[in-house]
């Protein structure tokens, strides 16, 4: 893999991420899980989306898994694909003994589950990617469903990324704060699932973070992280959420 990235949707007066800052990135954030979606509120997105976790879910772009732990606790046959072999080994040691988990991959390494999943799920991973990965990653996705699959995507709504900018004190550039490079609106999610071969059954917003379910983690922390983790979650743009369908599916 080169590290050369498609910047045509990128602003020339922030940083551009290349893969190896986006890597370094990562690895510094999954010490903190509080500040991932999937940790926040990944109880609430499993039961709102319960009526589709039939069959072999895949959950792409898992980050630390606790999606994964929501839908296996839920009874779910769920795999994981994440960005990265350590990151693919670290959620297969995490779930290995557990009842339905079908394990874990790199996204590069994907041959034997093509088209081996009823539905996939992208959380909060389509605004951290920029055109040429993007384009790559719904085609992978695309790949692991059978004929009429779902794929089901969630990313903040028309959010205003310039509210998260910080500077970075080597380049004095600004960048989000969590690594979002685009916004989405319901009118471009839907028109980029389109070219990318899905068919939109329905797309909306929500408010993920209102749900009673979406604070049960933050109790396990120190009351100055709940507090910052709970503003986050209230102070939030409402989310977009899509449910897509994969070649000739029908709902």
């Amino acid at each position: 893999m080169t590290d050369k990235i498609d910047l045509s949707d990128t602003s020339s007066s922030e940083i551009v991420w290349t893969r190896e800052m986006v890597r370094r990135f990562w690895t510094y954030e999954r010490r903190r899980p509080e500040n991932f979606f999937s940790f926040q509120v990944g109880g609430v997105v499993t039961r709102r989306f319960r009526r589709y976790l039939r069959g072999r879910v895949v959950d792409y772009g898992a980050g630390t898994g606790f999606l994964v732990e929501d839908m296996l606790a839920a009874g779910v046959q769920c795999g994981a694909v994440e960005f990265g072999e350590h990151a693919a080994q670290e959620l297969g040691n995490r779930f290995a003994r557990q009842n339905g988990f079908l394990g874990a991959r790199d996204s590069i390494n994907l041959a034997d589950w093509k088209g081996s999943f009823d539905t996939a799920f992208l959380v909060e991973v389509v605004e951290h990617l920029y055109d040429e990965d993007l384009q790559k990653c719904l085609s992978a996705v695309r790949s692991l469903l059978k004929p009429g699959g779902r794929l089901i995507v969630t990313t903040p709504n028309e959010e205003d990324r310039s509210k998260s900018f910080i500077c970075s004190p080597e380049s004095g550039l600004p960048f989000h704060r969590f690594q979002h490079v685009r916004s989405w609106s319901a009118q471009s999610l839907r028109s980029s699932l389109t070219k990318n071969g899905f068919r939109v059954a329905a797309i909306g917003s929500t408010d993920f973070g209102a749900h009673p379910l979406a604070h049960k983690r933050t109790m396990s922390l120190p009351v100055r992280m709940v507090k910052s983790v709970t503003k986050r979650l209230v102070n939030r743009n409402p989310h977009l959420y899509c449910v897509a369908l994969s070649a000739e599916g029908c709902d």
